[in-house]
């Protein structure tokens, strides 16, 4: 059995990787390959028997391309912390105004103005993943109570209350937070019916642009001037179609970019690859919901 990551990495990465699944690991090479690590696309060959992601997220990959009775392996919670810090990062930032007082001090304008606070108020996690998890585990430092909606509850001691539907979440919270996987059922489920009932000021999206419907959230906004969207994702990016609403926030993409992530994951990748080789491998990918 071999690998070969399809991704542009260094020997010292490759021999690295060998180690950690047991098996020659290669760079580029899917013709001499049973398991694929990729980022981020496969190449479908004869051989290929398992695509294990380095990606998080799947909906990226052609699924109508994939082989017959190949298995696909996402690396769910590789990028959790970080992208939970991203999420954090923005709620404080706006709270606490800090890209106000940036620029006004930096212009010579030193105003003091009273600022808001994360302690007390109720986040409802949109998506109990990785990332949900540890934006829960961070909301309760703060302070903060934290209620749920998955289809999968699972114990969580950070999570003060499952909630049955996303209906009840997003009626019962202050800050609502979007962590779903992309698939063909969460594909614009917050709309504007959903939104019509968020009585809360802060809706922070770390998950994909497109669980929410575009038009909606940008009619929402326009008339909800004192609502605001936090969101390190938005449609088409990077072709973003400027201008964006006023009480809208963006950051390109980077929630899951740190120095420590990208050879973290690579490496998390080829710890489930090995699993895969014993037989019990993680976060197997259910490509009906794909395709």
């Amino acid at each position: 059995m071999k690998a070969t990551i399809m991704h542009d990495v260094s020997p010292e990465v490759a021999e690295k990787c060998s180690k950690i699944t047991g098996i020659e690991v290669s760079i580029q090479k899917p013709e001499d390959a049973e398991i694929q690590i990729i980022l981020p696309r496969f190449v479908p060959t004869d051989k290929l028997k398992a695509v294990q992601t380095i990606s998080a997220g799947v909906d990226h990959l052609e699924f109508n391309k994939l082989p017959p009775n190949v298995e696909v392996f996402s690396n769910a919670g590789a990028f959790s912390d970080p992208v939970a810090e991203h999420a954090f990062a923005m709620m404080l930032a706006h709270e606490k105004k800090i890209c106000q007082f940036f620029s006004d001090t930096g212009s010579g304008n030193y105003r003091k103005d009273k600022v808001g606070s994360l302690w007390g108020r109720t986040m409802g996690v949109l998506g109990h993943g990785g990332i949900g998890r540890s934006c829960a585990r961070i909301a309760k430092a703060f302070g903060m109570n934290v209620n749920a909606f998955t289809r999968t509850p699972r114990e969580d001691r950070n999570v003060d209350c499952f909630m049955d539907t996303a209906e009840e979440l997003v009626s019962n919270c202050d800050v609502l937070l979007i962590a779903l996987p992309k698939t063909k059922e969460t594909m614009g489920i917050v709309d504007k019916s959903l939104l019509a009932r968020f009585r809360g000021d802060m809706i922070v999206n770390v998950a994909r642009a497109d669980i929410v419907v575009e038009g909606d959230l940008r009619h929402f906004l326009t008339g909800n001037p004192g609502k605001v969207y936090l969101t390190d994702v938005w449609w088409n990016e990077p072709e973003v179609a400027f201008p964006i609403p006023e009480n809208a926030y963006l950051t390109p993409h980077v929630g899951g970019i740190s120095r420590e992530s990208a050879d973290n994951a690579i490496y998390r990748a080829c710890e489930n690859v090995r699993r895969y080789l014993g037989g019990q491998p993680e976060n197997r990918v259910r490509i009906n919901e794909y395709k």
